[in-house]
């Protein structure tokens, strides 16, 4: 009977333990009030978009240009890495400006990602472009970034940089600025109708490791 009873026991106390509830952690919203900077779409980025949507469309057709607001979050991985545990930043309609020095301020790991309900109402995705703002840079045999004023489109990795543990980022020797210091441009399209938006992530604190000028 003894065993019966402890055996018991034990699957009270087990089932007690999952019914436990997980901790929370809220999230710190920070609302840019700051219209963004004119949008500035690369010369080689326009031509491509404009091509494409001639091709698709009837020739008396001319793009319709929409801004839309953008969210951004920052999620922390090693305590005390950033200023909040988890940070958005909810950017006005054609987006904004980030500063990390405001975001990172301690060492260790963390996330970013692009929130992924609010890209529910917007067209499919066309383009995600990166424009870098770091010089290419090696750590411990590694490369980081791209180079100035490179870009890429990667729209490929879209769906991906909405899940919050995803994009996995370091604070040791600043290997996260070479990886996200730039500027993202986003590009919704239904027919003729074109949503942008952007996003310049910087930090104010190293621009001796950053790119001179406009990029």
């Amino acid at each position: 009977m003894l065993n019966y009873r402890l055996i018991f026991l034990i699957c009270i106390l087990s089932l007690t333990g999952c019914l436990k509830e997980k901790k929370t952690v809220d999230v710190t919203t920070i609302q840019v009030k700051d219209l963004a900077r004119e949008v500035q779409i690369p010369k080689q980025v326009m031509v491509e978009i404009e091509d494409k949507l001639m091709a698709e469309v009837a020739t008396s057709f001319s793009p319709q240009y929409i801004l839309v607001p953008l969210q951004i979050q920052f999620t922390s991985i090693s305590e005390n890495v950033l200023a909040e545990p988890i940070i958005r930043y909810e950017l006005p309609k054609g987006g904004g400006d980030i500063d990390l020095k405001n975001v990172v301020t301690g060492d260790g790991s963390f996330f970013m990602n692009f929130p992924k309900e609010q890209f529910e109402s917007l067209p499919e995705i066309q383009h995600l472009y990166f424009i870098s703002n770091s010089p290419l840079r090696t750590i411990d045999d590694e490369n980081f970034g791209m180079g100035c004023g490179k870009f890429v489109d990667i729209k490929k990795s879209f769906t991906s940089l909405q899940k919050e543990d995803f994009l996995k980022l370091n604070t040791t020797d600043l290997r996260y600025l070479p990886v996200i210091a730039g500027r993202y441009l986003l590009v919704f399209r239904q027919g003729n109708q074109i949503n942008l938006t952007q996003l310049t992530i910087t930090d104010s604190r190293y621009t001796q490791e950053l790119c001179v000028g406009d990029f």
